[in-house]
């Protein structure tokens, strides 16, 4: 038999932002979901898993009918980009997923059919206190009837959860019940493999008493894996394929401070409702975008370590600000990094302190290059603050100090050099580099 296997798409296409996690690229998702579709399709699987965390649903809006309807949307897209893959499909959601909507789009999917000889169950279990993936209800009593009914079938089992290997330091990925799963799994001979998502760094398939588990690698990670396993009578082989390479040329980029640049300060210490563009700053970053520069937002919102707003509240911000900028100008940012540390004047010990991802540092930039693999030395940092431009020249780029925010205040004070130039707006500034690149 063999088997496709996709998971952790954290796909927001329809839905607006990014997700959460900037590694996780989720406006990238429906073009590269489009090509690992057309590989799958080449490799002809007798079954198609996708084991959760399809969509990247903001927390936030749980109970939003609107962004509900925008996540069937981005749904659908992924069911049309995948329909065309002639086998049957096993599909569960993760913590990440709304999963009422993913009902209404994939509800009429079996979660326990025939395939190639073996009997493929699906389970939708759901996190519990302190993050805890949990197996209860309807869910447990699926698992263990499955185990002891008389169907001589060799099982497969698909969850989002692990139940093999342990990894719960830090964040649990694997249920609070996994000893007790796993042992009722192996106490008999019909369960051959049982396959997960959740842990983005994926595990190679571990045979236990003749079960293998294995989790897949996030899909929205780079360099955007999916994999292929062929399971016969002496065990389970693994094919790993990726969308791109890992050494693929790097891209050049754009780094951007927020307040002050993409938009006015009213946004600091609130929520998305007072959020606006600076005129213009759209059409920058659009012009940007066609000349093949990746865009970063990288913003220190200390607001969150003061005590004003939650993650949550900047986070809504972010995906207003991308919904903004994709409605005036077709923009789609590659990511958005925030510290949240703020010295002295923290309000809880966990953001006191000095820390990498507070600009001048470069943490941020650091961590975007690894994350969306991009090319630092000669980037460039757009921002209205001294810290902005310092942080574009320790990266190995230059800064350009615009007069929006805090700008025209800063350009009195600018010791000599410390700016490659000193625009009016973004507008003006992505005019400036596209003249330095030859764009225009």
């Amino acid at each position: 038999m063999r088997i496709a296997h996709l998971t952790d798409l954290h796909l927001r296409h329809h839905l607006p932002g990014t997700a959460q996690v900037p590694a996780r690229r989720s406006r990238r998702m429906p073009e590269f979901l489009e090509r690992a579709a057309q590989s799958i399709r080449d490799a002809r699987p007798d079954l198609l898993v996708l084991s959760g965390d399809l969509l990247d649903y903001p927390p936030y809006a749980m109970h939003d009918p609107e962004m509900q309807a925008l996540a069937e949307r981005d749904l659908r897209l992924i069911a049309q980009a995948l329909e065309a893959i002639p086998c049957p499909k096993a599909v569960v959601h993760g913590n990440h997923d709304h999963a009422e909507v993913q009902r209404r789009v994939f509800g009429a999917l079996s979660s326990d059919f025939a395939c190639a000889g073996h009997r493929v169950l699906c389970f939708h279990d759901d996190e519990g206190d302190g993050h805890f993936p949990r197996r209860l209800g309807q869910e447990r009593e699926r698992f263990l009837a499955a185990l002891r009914d008389g169907d001589p079938a060799p099982q497969i089992h698909v969850q989002h959860y692990l139940i093999h290997p342990e990894r719960n330091a830090g964040y649990p990925h694997s249920y609070r019940e996994w000893e007790s799963l796993r042992a009722g799994i192996e106490a008999g001979a019909r369960v051959k493999l049982v396959l997960s998502g959740h842990l983005h760094s994926g595990t190679e398939p571990d045979t236990q008493n003749g079960v293998a588990y294995a989790a897949a690698p996030a899909f929205c990670e780079f360099p955007h894996r999916w994999r292929l396993y062929e399971v016969g009578a002496n065990g389970v082989e693994t094919i790993e394929q990726a969308v791109l390479s890992a050494s693929a040329p790097r891209r050049r980029a754009v780094f951007l401070d927020r307040d002050g640049t993409i938009n006015p300060q009213a946004a600091y210490r609130w929520g998305p409702e007072p959020f606006e563009l600076i005129p213009g700053a759209a059409e920058a970053l659009r012009d940007l975008q066609a000349a093949g520069y990746a865009l970063v937002v990288v913003t220190s919102q200390s607001c969150v370590g003061q005590g004003y707003v939650t993650a949550e509240t900047v986070n809504a911000v972010h995906d207003k600000m991308a919904r903004l900028l994709k409605e005036a100008a077709g923009v789609e940012l590659d990511g958005v990094y925030a510290s949240y540390h703020a010295g002295d004047h923290a309000a809880l010990p966990e953001y006191r302190g000095s820390h990498r991802d507070v600009k001048p540092d470069t943490g941020l930039l650091e961590r975007a290059a690894r994350d969306l693999h991009l090319e630092l030395r000669g980037c460039w940092m757009i921002g209205d603050s001294a810290t902005d431009l310092e942080a574009g020249r320790r990266a190995g780029g230059q800064g350009i100090l615009v007069r929006t925010g805090h700008g025209a205040r800063v350009e009195a004070e600018l010791a000599p050099g410390a700016a490659a130039f000193v625009a009016d707006d973004l507008r003006a500034a992505a005019e400036w580099i596209l003249k330095q690149d030859g764009s225009k």
